[in-house]
């Protein structure tokens, strides 16, 4: 009986083994917020970023060779340098500012303010979606903690939304037992910086007193009150919860709104 020539098969390295497990968690965790309809330019491109590293393990001497190829050619290595320093730069860039983000989560007010600002989030329907409705639990909360404080309740009416946000805030707040005397609805903001800056207008027309209380989701908070202190608004931040699943979605969408901001943004 001849003895097999074919080659034993390569072994796996353990390093490599160990990287593509870590990237199949890492898709994983960004498809979670998947099943429940949160799909945005942070969880789509994470998921694409994992499934390329996990590519270039898979197949580490072609992608080798590959880097080996353009290095031996001047355009390939201007390819390589400039691409290099570009990725590097953003990794490092959105490491920093998803540390900002969530450096602003989990915020309680340090004064008592008389007038809340909750901002909008979607509305499924005539119904709060989750991040709303955690908005609604804590901004009910302060006003029954505080009987006298008032609040404005920002978010305009969007595309497959029955009613706007804000007549959404108010009827879950009036279910919960705030009179509807202490609930202002502004319903014509789009975005963020629209909310605070209709929301303060609002108040102006209406003789509601600040400093103010910012209520919106976790992750959300750092942008919110960098925007609320752009616009010259004294205020307080109180942070809603968010669900576990959604948070890191959440935070990376944050660090690439915060780059758009200050680049096309900033000081509008």
């Amino acid at each position: 009986m001849k003895p097999s020539t074919s080659p034993p098969k390569k072994r796996l390295p353990l390093w490599r083994g160990i990287g593509l497990i870590l990237c199949l968690l890492g898709f994983a965790v960004f498809l979670a917020p998947v099943f429940r309809h949160i799909l945005n330019i942070a969880n789509g491109g994470a998921m694409a970023a994992f499934v390329l590293l996990a590519l270039i393990l898979w197949q580490w001497e072609g992608f080798l060779r590959l880097l080996r190829w353009l290095w031996s050619r001047w355009w390939g290595k201007l390819l390589l340098i400039v691409s290099g320093l570009g990725l590097a730069s953003l990794v490092l860039l959105l490491l920093v500012l998803c540390g900002l983000v969530i450096s602003g989560m989990r915020q309680s007010p340090k004064r008592d303010c008389p007038t809340l600002i909750v901002l909008g989030c979607q509305v499924r329907g005539s119904s709060p979606s989750l991040l709303l409705y955690y908005r609604i639990e804590a901004a009910a909360e302060y006003l029954t903690e505080h009987p006298d404080a008032v609040a404005v309740l920002s978010g305009g009416q969007g595309p497959g939304e029955q009613i706007s946000e804000a007549r959404c805030m108010y009827q879950g707040l009036v279910r919960r037992g705030i009179d509807p005397s202490r609930l202002y609805m502004e319903d014509r903001s789009t975005v963020t910086r629209e909310n605070l800056k209709f929301s303060t207008a609002l108040m102006a027309e209406n003789g509601l007193q600040g400093p103010v209380v910012i209520v919106s989701n976790d992750f959300h908070i750092y942008r919110a009150m960098l925007m609320a202190e752009d616009q010259g608004i004294d205020a307080e931040a109180l942070s809603a919860r968010s669900a576990w699943y959604s948070i890191p979605t959440y935070v990376l969408r944050e660090a690439l709104a915060l780059i758009k901001y200050r680049v096309f943004q900033s000081g509008r």
